[in-house]
C-alpha cells in the first residue's frame, strides 16, 4: 500500500476523533468506540447467491489478501437504544484476485476502503452479557481496488469480546458488494482491539 493510502487514513482518523471532540459539548451522553486491528479481503465477482454462500462457508483462506499495510482504523458512536453507527477505514495490496488458483500468477493492486455501517447490537435478543458483544451491521462505502472505484452495499456481522470495562477484541465480517454485474465484489475480514471513551470526561476511558 503506498504512502497516499496511509496518508488517507491517518486524515480520515483524525477528522473523526476532531469532531468527537467537537461533538462533547453538544451532548454529554455521547458514547463513543475506537479500534485499530487488521483486514483480510476476499475479492469475487457478483454471480447469484449460491456463489456467495459457496465463497463465504468453503472455509478456504488460500485467496485471501493481507498484504502491505493491511490496516483498519474504525470509529463507532451510540445513537440510540441498541443502535451504533460505525465509520472505518482500511488499506491492503491484493495479490489474489477472484477464482485464484495456485496456478496463476499474483496481481498486485492497491486497495483502499471507507464506509459508514448502522450497527444493531444483539444483546438485548440474546441476553446481557458484560463482555460479550454480538452486533450486525449494513451500510454502505467506497472502495478502489486498483484502477477501479466502486460505491458499495454492504451487511454482516460482528463481535465484541470485552476483557475489562475499557478494552476488548473485535471481529467483524462483512459483504461489499457494487449492483453492477460487472463490479469487483468483495468480503473483508478483520480483526482488532477496541477501546470505549467517555466523552462525559473527555477521552478518559468509560467503564461498563
Amino acid at each position: 500500500m503506498n504512502f497516499r493510502v496511509y496518508r488517507k487514513i491517518v486524515y480520515l482518523f483524525v477528522l473523526l476523533f476532531l469532531i468527537n471532540h467537537a461533538v462533547y459539548s453538544q451532548d454529554e451522553d455521547d458514547k463513543w468506540v475506537v479500534g485499530i486491528g487488521v483486514n483480510a479481503v476476499d475479492i469475487r465477482t457478483p454471480d447469484g447467491f449460491v456463489g456467495f454462500t459457496k465463497d463465504y462457508f468453503n472455509g478456504d483462506i488460500e485467496d485471501l489478501n493481507m498484504n502491505g499495510g493491511f490496516i483498519r482504523v474504525f470509529v463507532g458512536r451510540h445513537i440510540k437504544n441498541d443502535i451504533s453507527i460505525l465509520v472505518s477505514a482500511s488499506g491492503n495490496t491484493v495479490k489474489k484476485g477472484f477464482g485464484y488458483s495456485t496456478k496463476e500468477d499474483l496481481i498486485d493492486d492497491s486497495f483502499f476502503a471507507m464506509d459508514a455501517k448502522l450497527r444493531y447490537d444483539l444483546n438485548r435478543l440474546i441476553g446481557d452479557n458484560p463482555w460479550f458483544d454480538p452486533y450486525v451491521l449494513v451500510g454502505g462505502g467506497y472502495s478502489k481496488i486498483g484502477e477501479t472505484s466502486n460505491f458499495n452495499i454492504a451487511a454482516g456481522w460482528g463481535c465484541n469480546f470485552w476483557f475489562s470495562g475499557v478494552v476488548g477484541v473485535n471481529i467483524q465480517s462483512d459483504y461489499n458488494h457494487n449492483p453492477q454485474s460487472t463490479a469487483t465484489d468483495y468480503f473483508q475480514h478483520s480483526i482488532g482491539v477496541v477501546f470505549k471513551l467517555n466523552s462525559t470526561s473527555k477521552f478518559k476511558w468509560r467503564g461498563r
